[in-house]
């Protein structure tokens, strides 16, 4: 008997008796499957009523608005206001403001000086030389006394959430059950978009800095506990003994050995600190901070692009400034640990001669600015304004290709958005609750992630603001459809490519450098307010993460795996099908996880500029119905912990069963060739990727 294998079907060939069986073909069950569900949902839309009935739903706005009325009442009577949040509101407004202050007192020439002195000690002339010209950019364009604002309340934010994560993070290298216990409430802060905290910050320090602060440490907390963990950790053991061996205490241990070699680790963490609290700062201008994201914002609100446009560029030049400075001190770290002396120019100078001299080149900067030029803010003679220029090009671009942009908008809004957006209202609100279930018993095989599943999407209904989740849902699906359906051919192409992967990694790097609210500009722009800007916005977005996490998987695959695959004769398309995407799935979808929830945060945002649904009622709330807000973003936080905790799930190796009479496939089949592939592979992936893996 032989048996002959190729892409489609399984034969076996019996020399005596001459019958040749063929095995089910795996689109088969899928079609039995995806017609089954047709059925059901046609069922149900047809004989059960639409959406959630009023009657369930619990009126959770009025208890909302009383207890927000409670605290303004009562913020100056009450001790708990009066000892504890009143002071703390004090202390963090005034740090801000005192720090903005002192900023500006050292003239706009002086603390331009300290900037690239800073940057120029800690990562390079190069470095420097960025720093430079990117402060100079945002003064150029009359943005310096609004940078400012933005620069305090990060520095303030970031030295507030690293004096919190350094210290959390090393309890968690040393105690795993608190890094255990951790873990979840950190997953919860990494995946919550920010309006759904930002309104409870809100009602305890009212709108102002401190409510800025607190969200912003919120949000950029995760990675400084987690990469201080995770240097901690992989400090190398044969260090820790040598340090052991020569009596260190756990202190002197911490101090001297595990710390230092920590240090790149935790420098990564800075950075990651840094961007995320930059990520945030225009969510921070809809609670009443002022600085560049409330410039974006107001010219935003006011569809005036060339303002918008011209904010946008001064916050993207702090963004790739703050990045490229921190990324390069973190990498000066590596190379330079035990050099005490610098190179400038090819001329070697002892590091504590230059910090001599730069200080003394500060100082000087100052002195000019004060007594000299006595100039305190940038000179207003010296600012260009480019909006005037932007909108006259916004206005070209619209009259030249306007029209079919908002054609295309009004044609994906029309065929595509508005469909998906009723089918979902029109489903009886328990089939979306067992739909839901069901996808996470699938992904998991766990009957406690889909019960809670099914919990908190019926929470949204009992809320009463189901039809505004159905479309943010709605927008959701399509954004990440798009972003998957682009973001792993071009990570396929980027993997087997090393040319692809070059050219992209500078793309991607500023991608991932901006800040979400900088895309809407440009999009609005050509598609006018509404939900496709922000779906558009979303997708630009949220490609990085699947490309990257798409390309690194296809690499990461097992060298032998690869071999021994074109040994048996596998040509370039049997060996991306049936071999590399089946091993490579723990870290697609890992990607298709960071892509879901990116896609989530930046539609949250887009109610800002006219995108419907839970967004809009968080922002309309804020100002309007607070109790409305705050319901709002208690819907974004279920929708969001649901829709994370599935698609991680779906990412686990173990987290499924393989296989089965009756599995339902991933993206890429479920044929027996593909599923041998994964149980053959389906070790852990060796952390040092060689030269060429995953290359034939």
């Amino acid at each position: 008997m032989a048996i002959v294998r190729d892409d489609e079907r399984l034969l076996e060939l019996s020399a005596g008796a001459g019958t040749v069986r063929q095995a089910e073909h795996p689109w088969r069950r899928r079609a039995i499957w995806s017609a089954a569900i047709v059925a059901i949902i046609a069922a149900g839309i047809a004989l059960f009523p639409s959406g959630f009935p009023e009657r369930l739903v619990f009126d959770a706005v009025k208890p909302l608005n009383h207890a927000n009325d409670w605290v303004t009442t009562h913020q100056r009577t009450n001790p708990v206001f009066v000892d504890f949040f009143v002071p703390i509101k004090n202390a963090i407004n005034k740090t801000v403001d005192q720090l903005t202050k002192g900023l500006a007192r050292l003239t706009w020439i002086g603390l331009l000086a300290l900037i690239v002195a800073v940057a120029g000690y800690v990562a390079g002339w190069r470095k420097a030389v960025l720093a430079g010209v990117g402060f100079g950019l945002i003064a150029l364009l009359g943005f310096w006394a609004d940078s400012l604002a933005t620069l305090s309340l990060i520095l303030v934010s970031v030295a507030v959430a690293l004096a919190i994560g350094i210290p959390v993070g090393i309890l968690c290298a040393r105690h795993p059950a608190l890094e255990k216990g951790l873990r979840p409430v950190l997953d919860a802060m990494q995946t919550v978009p920010a309006f759904s905290y930002i309104i409870i910050v809100l009602l305890l320090f009212n709108i102002g800095t401190t409510t800025a602060m607190v969200a912003t440490v919120i949000f950029a907390l995760p990675p400084a506990i987690r990469l201080t963990s995770l240097g901690i950790r992989q400090v190398p053991n044969d260090a820790i003994e040598a340090g052991l061996a020569f009596g260190v205490t756990k202190r002197q241990l911490l101090r001297k050995v595990q710390l230092p070699l920590a240090k790149p680790a935790i420098m990564v963490g800075v950075n990651q600190t840094i961007m995320m609290a930059l990520g945030i700062i225009v969510i921070a201008a809809t609670v009443g901070y002022p600085g560049l994201g409330l410039k974006v914002l107001l010219a935003l609100e006011g569809l005036h692009v060339g303002a918008a446009l011209a904010a946008g560029i001064a916050l993207v030049a702090m963004a790739i400034v703050l990045d490229r400075v921190t990324f390069g001190w973190s990498e000066a770290e590596r190379t330079r640990r035990g050099s005490t002396s610098a190179e400038i120019f090819g001329w070697r100078i002892s590091r504590r001669m230059l910090l001599v001299v730069l200080g003394v080149v500060v100082v000087l900067a100052v002195v000019i600015g004060r007594q000299v030029l006595r100039q305190q803010e940038f000179p207003s003679t010296y600012v260009v304004s480019i909006a005037p220029t932007f909108d006259r090009v916004d206005q070209s671009v619209i009259r030249g290709i306007g029209q079919y942009t908002r054609s295309l908008s009004d044609v994906a809004t029309i065929r595509v958005l508005t469909p998906l957006t009723d089918l979902l209202k029109a489903m009886p609100w328990w089939m979306v609750c067992f739909g839901a279930a069901a996808a996470a018993y699938a992904a998991a095989r766990r009957w406690t992630l889909a019960l809670v599943s099914f919990v908190c999407i019926a929470a949204i209904g009992f809320l009463g603001l189901w039809d505004d989740a159905m479309v943010t849902l709605a927008q959701v699906i399509v954004g990440v459809v798009f972003s998957v359906a682009i973001g792993i051919p071009v990570g396929i192409w980027s993997a087997r490519n090393d040319r692809v992967q070059r050219a992209l990694k500078p793309i991607l790097d500023g991608m991932q450098t901006l800040p979400q609210f900088v895309y809407l500009v440009p999009v609005i722009a050509l598609f006018h307010v509404g939900p496709i800007p922000g779906i558009i916005a979303a997708l630009i977005y949220a490609l990085p993460p699947c490309i990257r996490l798409t390309d690194l998987g296809i690499r990461q695959v097992p060298h032998d795996r690869v071999e021994a695959a074109v040994s048996f004769g596998a040509d370039d398309g049997q060996l991306l099908r049936k071999v590399q995407l089946p091993l490579a799935k723990p870290s697609i979808m890992l990607g298709v996880n960071q892509t879901i929830m990116m896609v989530l945060s930046v539609v949250i945002i887009a109610g800002l500029v006219g995108g419907a649904g839970l967004g809009y009622d968080v922002i309309n709330g804020l100002s309007h119905d607070f109790g409305t807000a705050m319901v709002a973003g208690l819907c974004i936080l279920l929708l969001a912990v649901v829709i994370d905790r599935i698609t991680q799930a779906m990412g686990q190796p173990g987290g499924r069963p393989i296989g089965g009479p009756h599995a339902i496939g991933w993206f890429f089949g479920t044929s027996r060739a593909r599923r041998a592939a994964v149980e053959v592979g389906g070790e852990e992936i060796p952390g040092v990727i060689p030269a060429g893996k995953g290359e034939v």
